[in-house]
């Protein structure tokens, strides 16, 4: 195996990431997330060495970006101040 870049962007809960293959989009925490990328889409969960990945149909490629998007602008909002949370 060669040696490869691969760079990430956090925007909130929405992680965009940055290959050689292609850009792809992931929501969630550490440990579980669901995304989408130029291999497909995908589930991938686990912890301490310990992973599980599931290949999604790819029926799920609109559902999941229009999710992405809306996730991100959400924050965007608040973390700018354009929006306000008051508990």
């Amino acid at each position: 195996m060669g040696f490869y870049i691969k760079k990430g962007f956090n925007f909130g809960p929405v992680r965009v990431n940055l290959s050689k293959s292609g850009v792809g989009f992931s929501l969630g925490a550490k440990g579980l997330r669901i995304g989408s990328g130029p291999k497909g889409n995908y589930l991938h969960a686990g912890k301490a060495g310990l992973y599980y990945r599931k290949s999604l149909a790819s029926s799920w490629s609109l559902p999941l970006l229009l999710v992405f998007l809306l996730v991100a602008l959400g924050y965007a909002a608040v973390h700018f101040g354009f929006v306000t949370l008051n508990f």
